[in-house]
């Protein structure tokens, strides 16, 4: 599975960029989209699938809540929202490839604040959190614990260094 990193910026003062991938059906809006935290860097990682885009890339056209398909690190822009509405089965079929791609970025993410906060109480927590993940089965529950982490790890790496004087 390939991923792109992806830096937007507003086009202007008035309005916001954001990043959300196209998951599934909804009922109201038609197309499910999850709205992705940007990293802490400033930035996005994009992997294979389907995502609406809205703000500024230095040097290409903007993008006014477009919607794109990223698949084998090549992306198609300025798909018809028909196009995606007809690839549901196909997005939905990506949900498996998604959630395990999710539990390995929150793994990671989970293996970098043990390594940062090293002592043993922090890494029997992060131990026990990596079982409960296994639990998991419900793709929105692992896709908030995954947002949750990224927004927070600096913040838990210095509670525990606090704590655990380290």
């Amino acid at each position: 599975m390939s991923k792109l990193g992806l830096q937007l910026s507003p086009a202007d003062s008035e309005s916001k960029c954001w990043v959300a991938e196209i998951t599934g059906a909804d009922e109201v809006y038609i197309l499910k989209r999850d709205f992705i935290p940007a990293e802490p860097e400033g930035g996005w990682i994009l992997y294979d699938g389907w995502y609406q885009l809205n703000g500024t890339v230095p040097g290409v056209t903007e993008f006014k809540k477009e919607y794109i398909r990223i698949k084998d690190g090549k992306v198609r822009r300025n798909l018809p929202f028909r196009e995606l509405v007809e690839s549901l089965d196909e997005i939905k079929a990506g949900e498996g490839p998604r959630v395990e791609r999710m539990r390995k970025e929150i793994i990671a993410i989970l293996d970098e604040i043990k390594e940062a906060a090293y002592c043993e109480p922090v890494v029997e927590g992060i131990e026990k959190q990596k079982e409960d993940l296994d639990m998991a089965d419900e793709p929105d529950q692992i896709k908030n614990a995954l947002y949750m982490l990224k927004k927070q790890k600096q913040s838990y790496i210095q509670q525990y260094r606090k704590m655990f004087n380290l």
